[in-house]
């Protein structure tokens, strides 16, 4: 295989993950001369971005993309995440992460409210600037930005965010340039927990790497995942007549060169070429480890509606989250073929 096939293939490769095209990509991996085109984060920097994966929000709504994520720049100790501008037709993701990553300390008269910080323990506000807003983590070197809205935004959102906590007896701690003892302490009362979600965040780091491959080679109208002990439950919905494309995916998250360090077990799978069955849901279960007994990493629930599933609804709240036509025509094409109702004239 020459240079060229090789490089080729690992731009295929950076493309699908991160949701960059393909020539961008090509040039992106001549010009940083890396051999993985998805390269693993450091410890720290897997720590903070299994802390953003946690709390970007794009799943508990609809988005313009799968998890409100439009694309990722990663680099062993940095990480770019381009955030979708609305969390459904009325919220905004953007602000969503911020308030749920941006670590405070309540100090009002409910005392039990006040033993756990709000946002993430150790996340620090670095800067805003024209590349947007910057994250890291205490004591440490880890990076990550989130882009979308521009700079004048996040700063109007941080004021506004400020301003309530205030309100709400809050205290940002996301300035202290070390852990503060309010957070030391509660991650000290449960060492044992951190320690070990650390010694697995570079599963959801990895995700979060690749986690446009849920829009590009595989084409669910949402998706939802939410911590399961110390791994994850995905659960990805297709419409009818939608190839659910599970193969795909899974051949992607576990590359034997370039994917993560897990393997995959088909547990079940309902999927069919004809449409028997009178077109019923279908559910197909996989679940994705690292071996050696352990079934805690991943498990994927692909679920594919029944023919008279109506997702009227689903999907004008994708079109109000920003969802373009090309988008809906692939995720929803039945309905995006059907005329909507107009609104009032």
């Amino acid at each position: 295989m020459s240079h060229g096939d090789t490089l080729t293939q690992r731009a295929r490769y950076h493309s699908r993950c991160t949701g960059i095209g393909h020539q961008a990509s090509l040039q992106h991996l001549q010009t940083a001369h890396v051999q993985d085109p998805v390269p693993a984060a450091s410890p720290d920097q897997a720590r903070l971005e299994a802390a953003v994966f946690e709390r970007l929000g794009g799943t508990i709504d609809y988005c313009a993309h799968p998890a409100g994520i439009a694309h990722v720049r990663p680099s062993t100790d940095h990480l770019v995440v381009e955030v979708d501008r609305k969390l459904g037709p009325e919220h905004s993701l953007p602000r969503h992460c911020l308030e749920a990553l941006l670590p405070t300390q309540y100090t009002g008269p409910e005392e039990e409210e006040g033993l756990t910080p709000g946002g993430i323990a150790a996340v620090r506000l670095i800067e805003v600037d024209s590349s947007g807003l910057h994250l890291g983590l205490a004591g440490t070197d880890a990076r990550v930005t989130l882009t979308g809205p521009p700079p004048k935004w996040w700063q109007t959102t941080l004021t506004r965010h400020r301003s309530s906590c205030r309100d709400h007896n809050l205290v940002p701690l996301w300035d202290a340039p070390a852990l503060t003892p309010f957070e030391a302490t509660y991650l000290a009362a449960n060492s044992t927990w951190w320690k070990e979600q650390a010694d697995r965040a570079w599963i959801a780091s990895g995700l979060l790497r690749r986690i446009a491959l849920f829009h590009t080679v595989t084409k669910p109208f949402c998706i939802s995942y939410w911590r399961h002990g110390l791994g994850w439950k995905f659960e990805l919905r297709y419409e009818h007549g939608v190839p659910v494309d599970h193969d795909q995916l899974i051949k992607h998250l576990t590359d034997p060169k370039w994917g993560l360090a897990i393997q995959s077990t088909r547990d079940h799978c309902e999927c069919k070429q004809c449409d028997c069955g009178g077109g019923a849901e279908r559910n197909c279960w996989f679940t994705l480890d690292t071996g050696g007994g352990r079934r805690d990493e991943i498990v994927l629930h692909f679920r594919r509606t029944r023919a008279d599933y109506d997702l009227t609804h689903e999907y004008g709240r994708l079109v109000a989250a920003g969802a373009t036509p090309d988008w809906l025509a692939q995720a929803l094409p039945a309905h995006h073929r059907t005329p909507q109702p107009s609104g009032p004239r």
